[in-house]
This record gives structure tokens, C-alpha cells and sequence, in this order.
């Protein structure tokens, strides 16, 4: 047995190696209460592709908090390693099912409310978790599923699904595994459906030793349901399974489904886990205000939407609270906004040549983006700093949210990467020359207060004549020494000044 000690923390053993490092278990000295302890090596981690993954992981599990998600205890940094002290989960999810087959009703149920409970919440945080499978699922000492492993989320593009699945495409949704469509909180779906399937039925729906015949299977949605599975289960899956995710079933239909419902606890309920009794004397008057400036609500306004949580008229308002209350850094930033232009980029940012060159510049954009690519949420901060683009709000109709994280555009494809490629020189962005088998993706590197940020620029077509363009968080390039510390609102105020830029163009 090892008795090393880090901080507060007893090392009790190893429980696994992998390529970035090892997982041990441990003990709080003053509480005695179990933990792992994720050790990653910086070295390992600065020559791989990484390091934006961990980030990421990081950075929602500090802001996710549910019962049936791991928990994120704390984050301890040296010059070697990067430690992750995270709630400790002794069994796998896969383990289960392999050592006692597939499961009755009722008991597959208990588990799929847990997880479908999680993944709502992880939706209504805008964070799709993206590799939802067994392995991914762990179990406490109780059998309460914890989900784990959010290093995936928002890192999927073209080409590399089986680089960052590590070989397992078996739970991928059929839009992913294709490439045509964004991946989007349908495709948590899907993946809950397999596993529901798998817990069932004990084995996979889709399967086949030949990824190319695997593949098949999947895009054209071939499995076959056993004659002892229950009516209500089989209804529910043959409406998760669905390869079009247009016609797939959401996370909120299936927590109407009548086998779902069947003994379904208080406490998972949407809604049961935010609500407490806020007072105004707790509320942080600093984010407050910065709210006030970058969503264009009066402070009462604010106030009284903080006081009555997540509602279906406040959830944006609440949500972005939340959001900021954990980056304390970003009010600082909003405060500036309404007193400082966006700086100008420095001449030394741009050490990369642009490799695009526009045919004739126009008068007029040729790229045109839909309402829904400008949420009701920033349009009266648009309206404000941009007073002269006539931004047409979203309808008032209430109707289904479909998500997107980029701009959907209905102009001819060519067209919308020459608007991005000139939105981005004149921000003072650089990018790499793309190949032909890329040429709808760019790769974006973009100073940041003496740090370049990198991103991917993707566009996906929806449908016909109808696209969208995809901006992903790629990394940082570091100078050595740093200690990799960087919040999320870098990427989201160089977004906002690029969606910003093609709103101005659009409107010239």
C-alpha cells in the first residue's frame, strides 16, 4: 500500500494507468470521506491535443452540481501534474451489466431516470455531454449512476470521432458518425436510448466486428427488438432509435413517456434541484449590475428573476447569474463594455499571413443570418451598441427550442466562408491555409492579452439550403511557465465580436 500524501489527502492505492497519468484512491484526512484523485502529467499532456479537454472537463464539472453527476471537489495544480479531487464511484455501469446480464424493468428504469434526470440538467446548462455510454456511467456504493467524463463535450468535428471516443462508436448517433449534421443535445438521446437498450436487453442494438458494416447499421437504424421486452419499453425506444434527429424523441418527451414515469422520484423532477428560497441580501450586486449591462434588464428586473429561480419567463436570466456568479473575472469585463470599443488588433498578432482572399469586395453581404442565430437574450444589448442594424427579434410565439452553438446561414456555402474569413482579417484573426479534404473548416488562432487562443470554424449543412456555422473551443498556445488557468470568457467575447462582425456585414 502506498502512503504518499498530497495536501489534505491520504493516498490509499492506484486504480488504474493510462496515458496521461493515474487514478488513485484516497481519504480526506479530517473527514475520512473517499475520493479519486485524477493525476495528469503536464508534460504527457503538453504533447498531446489534449490539454483543451481536461480544461474543459474541469470547467463543467465545477459548474454542474446533481446528485447523479460526479462531483468536482477540488483542483490542485503544481509544476508536474494537474489533480483533480473528484467524488469517488467504485464500479462501472458496463461492469454491472456484464456480471449480471440484462435487467427487469424495474430496475432499468431506476437507473435510466438517473441518468435522463442528469442529462436534462447538463441540457439545461447548455452542456451536451456527447459520449454517454456504460463505461462513462459509474456506479456508487448505493448503485446510483454518476455520470463522469465531460472531456468530450463540444470537442467533436469531422474525422476524428474514433481518435476521441477511443474506439468505441457503438453508442454514436447516426448524424455523427456521418458528419452532416451538428451534434446536438439529440444526440444524448440517441445514446441514452442504446444504453436503455443495452441494460434490457444485454446486448448492443448496433454491433458488428467491421466499423464500415457497423457504420452501415447504424445510419440506416437496422436492430431488432426481443419479443419479451415490455410494450411501454419498446414504444420508448423505437422513438429514441430514430436516425433523423428531427423526428427523434427530446429529453422532456421521454420524461412524459408513460414507462418512464412509472415510479419516477420527487427529487429528479426538472426544477426540484434549483429551487431554494433566494433573499436579496444574498444576491452579488456587482454581477447583478454587469447583468443589467450585457442583457439591457433593469436591476429590479434582475432581482426579482434571481428571486424566482428557474422559471419558464427567468430560466435565462437565473441561468446567467449562476454562470457568472462562478467566473468572477467576467464582470470586470462587462463593466468595461459600455465605456471601451473592442481594442484594435496589434500588427504583431498577425504573424501567420491570411491565406483567403475575397474575389471583389461588394457593397453588400452575401451572407445572411436567420433570427434564431441572435437570441432574445442579447438583443437588447445589440440594439444598444449597434443602433443602426435593425436586428429583427425572435417571433414571440412560444414554440420548441432547437439549439445551436454557431450561426445558421441560408446563403450558398462558398459565400458564407468568404463573409467568415473577412469577418475574421478584419478582427485581426489568423488561420491555416485548408486543404481540400478541409474546406469547410477553418482553424483560427486569435490573441487574447498576450495569449492565443485557438478555435475551430466549421460549416454543417442542416438541411437543404440551410447551414450552419459551428465556432469550437480548440486550446490555448501557452508560453512555459503558465499554469493553464483560462476561464470560458475568452471564447465567448471573441465569438460574440465575430458573430457581431458578420451581424454588421450582413446588415451593410
Amino acid at each position: 500500500m502506498e502512503h504518499n500524501r498530497i495536501g489534505k489527502y491520504q493516498i490509499v492505492k492506484t486504480l488504474g494507468e493510462g496515458s496521461f497519468g493515474k487514478v488513485k484512491l484516497a481519504y480526506h484526512t479530517a473527514t475520512g470521506q473517499r475520493v479519486a484523485l485524477k493525476m495528469i502529467d503536464r508534460k504527457t499532456l503538453a504533447k498531446s491535443d489534449m490539454q483543451g479537454r481536461i480544461e474543459r472537463e474541469i470547467s463543467y464539472l465545477r459548474l454542474l452540481n446533481h446528485p447523479h453527476i460526479i462531483k468536482l471537489y477540488d483542483v490542485i495544480k503544481s509544476k508536474e501534474e494537474i489533480i483533480m479531487v473528484i467524488e469517488y464511484a467504485g464500479k462501472e455501469l458496463f461492469e454491472y451489466i456484464v456480471q449480471n446480464g440484462k435487467m427487469k424493468d424495474d430496475q432499468a428504469r431506476r437507473f435510466f431516470q438517473q441518468i435522463i434526470a442528469a442529462v436534462e440538467y447538463c441540457h439545461s446548462h447548455k452542456i451536451v455531454h456527447r459520449d454517454l455510454k456504460p463505461e462513462n456511467l459509474l456506479l456508487d456504493d448505493q448503485l446510483n449512476i454518476k455520470i463522469a467524463d465531460f472531456g468530450l463535450s463540444n470537442i467533436m468535428s469531422d474525422g476524428n470521432f474514433l481518435k476521441t471516443s477511443c474506439g468505441s462508436p457503438n453508442y454514436a448517433a447516426p448524424e455523427v458518425i456521418s458528419g452532416k449534421l451538428y451534434a446536438g443535445p439529440e444526440v444524448d438521446v440517441w445514446s441514452c436510448g442504446v444504453i436503455l437498450y443495452v441494460m434490457l436487453c444485454g446486448r448492443l442494438p448496433f454491433d458488428d466486428e467491421l466499423i464500415p458494416a457497423l457504420f452501415k447499421k447504424i445510419s440506416n437504424g437496422v436492430y431488432t427488438l426481443p419479443h419479451d421486452l415490455s410494450s411501454g419499453a419498446k414504444n420508448l425506444l423505437t422513438r429514441m432509435l430514430v436516425v433523423n434527429p428531427l423526428n427523434r424523441i427530446t429529453i422532456h418527451e421521454i420524461m412524459e413517456d408513460e414507462w418512464f414515469k412509472v415510479g419516477f422520484p420527487e427529487y429528479l423532477k426538472p426544477g426540484q434541484l434549483d429551487h431554494k428560497e433566494i433573499c436579496e441580501s444574498d444576491i452579488d450586486e456587482d454581477t447583478v449590475l454587469a447583468l443589467s449591462t450585457a442583457m439591457g434588464f433593469s436591476k429590479d428586473e434582475i432581482i426579482e428573476a434571481i428571486k424566482n429561480g428557474r422559471c419558464n419567463e427567468t430560466e435565462e436570466i437565473f441561468d446567467s447569474y449562476e454562470l457568472m456568479l462562478q467566473n468572477k473575472p467576467l464582470i470586470n469585463e462587462l463593466k468595461k463594455q459600455r465605456q471601451e470599443e473592442p481594442p484594435k488588433p496589434e500588427e504583431d498578432w498577425r504573424t501567420i499571413p491570411a491565406q483567403y482572399q475575397p474575389q471583389q469586395a461588394s457593397s453588400s453581404s452575401t451572407i445572411a443570418i436567420l433570427p434564431s442565430s441572435l437570441p432574445q437574450i442579447h438583443k437588447a444589448y445589440m440594439s444598444q451598441m449597434y443602433p443602426n442594424l435593425n436586428i429583427t427579434p425572435t417571433s414571440t410565439k412560444k414554440s420548441k427550442t432547437r439549439w445551436h452553438f454557431g450561426i445558421r446561414s441560408r446563403s450558398y456555402p462558398l459565400d458564407v466562408m468568404g463573409e467568415i474569413y473577412r469577418a475574421l482579417q478584419n478582427l485581426g484573426a489568423e488561420w491555416q491555409r485548408p486543404s481540400e479534404e478541409e474546406l469547410w473548416t477553418i482553424k483560427v488562432r486569435w490573441n487574447y492579452r498576450g495569449a492565443n487562443m485557438k478555435m475551430q470554424i466549421q460549416l454543417f449543412q442542416l438541411e437543404v439550403n440551410n447551414y450552419l456555422v459551428d465556432f469550437k473551443f480548440d486550446g490555448w498556445e501557452k508560453e512555459i511557465g503558465t499554469d493553464g488557468s483560462f476561464g470560458v470568457y475568452p471564447f465567448l467575447h471573441l465569438s460574440t465580436r465575430l458573430i457581431m462582425e458578420l451581424a454588421v456585414n450582413s446588415q451593410g
